[in-house]
This record gives C-alpha cells, structure tokens and sequence, in this order.
C-alpha cells in the first residue's frame, strides 16, 4: 500500500513508500551520504528542523522548488510508526491556514505525531526523522516544462481533488524518467 493510510485495516504498522523531491545534485548527496536537514530551505517559513519531509503526491513540485531543470525523485521506505505530520498540514489543523515562522518553531511535534495518519490521508505529506527514512532508490528527470503537468496548490482540498492525478505523476516520472509520456486526461480522482 504504497503512500496510502499509515495502518491497515486492523491497526497494524505499515511500512510505507513516498518520495521526497529536490535537485539531482541533492539527491545524488542523499543517496552517498544519507538525508542532511536544515541545510536549505526553499521556502519563506523554513521547515522544522531534524525533519525529512516525503510525499505521496507533490514531490515533483518540491523538486521543481529546489530549483533548477536537472531534478530528482528519491523513492523512501518509513514505517508508520516513524511519521509525524507535514508543517502545512498541522498548522492548518491548528487553525492557522498562514503562519509565521516564530509560530511554526513554537509547535511541538512529537505532541501532534497522533496526526501524521491523517496528514498522510488528507494532504499527501510526512515528515520522518532523517535515520528513520531509508533511500530505496533514485530518479533524475527534467524539470524543464514540468509546470505544464505539475502545479499544484498544495493543500486538503486540492490533493482530495487531484492527490490520485499527483500520485500517479511522481509514480510515472519515477520508473521513466520523464513526463511528457505521463496520461493526464484522468486527473481528477
């Protein structure tokens, strides 16, 4: 059960397969030398630090933030037991929809960690703690014109409609390489 409910039916852990996008250059330091938090942030509220963030659906959209057209998608294996829930998921949860660095940095994660199921469910993301995640693998691809099948907002609503479409593209650049073959007529889910 690939990027789906961290347990199954019965209440069991799952190992669970997501992806985590950035440049190749990145991805090719990942693979040698393990996940490095804190190191860059592309974003204007940094991550939490300690944190490796992985996505069933948009990781080609963080690959295509990290800059660059050389990107990658590196496919990771975590248990479910090892996931906590991704900043934008939590915050929102919190009833924060925009939030402040200073507000993100007073959130205790191990206190929420009860919500990364429902972050997995209804927003496609997780984050892990770098030792918990192995690299299973690694997938360089063009990021040239990836705008044109990959642009999400990146919130519930958006991965409710189209998180089955997100899948389907990181799953696709993943095994070929490259998008222009990817099928977009079923987008929505």
């Amino acid at each position: 059960m690939e990027g789906q409910l961290a347990t199954n039916q019965i209440g069991e852990k799952m190992i669970l397969t997501l992806f985590h996008g950035t440049t190749a250059n990145n991805a090719k330091s990942i693979v040698e030398n393990g996940f490095e938090t804190g190191t860059k942030s592309n974003w204007k509220v940094k991550s939490k630090p300690n944190f490796v963030y992985l996505s069933s659906a948009y990781a080609p959209f963080y690959a295509m933030a990290a800059g660059g057209d050389k990107l990658a998608l590196i496919k990771c294996k975590v248990s479910s037991k090892n996931i906590y829930p991704e900043d934008d998921f939590l915050m929102i949860a919190l009833g924060k929809n925009v939030y402040s660095q200073e507000e993100l940095d007073e959130v205790d994660f191990e206190k929420y960690k009860y919500l990364a199921n429902q972050s997995l469910r209804f927003m496609g993301n997780v984050a892990a703690k770098p030792e918990d995640v192995r690299v299973i693998g690694m997938r360089e691809f063009s990021g040239r014109m990836l705008v044109m099948v990959c642009d999400p907002v990146i919130s519930p609503m958006n991965f409710k409609i189209m998180g089955g479409y997100y899948k389907r593209l990181s799953e696709h650049i993943f095994k070929t390489g490259e998008f222009k073959t990817f099928d977009r007529r079923n987008g929505i889910c």
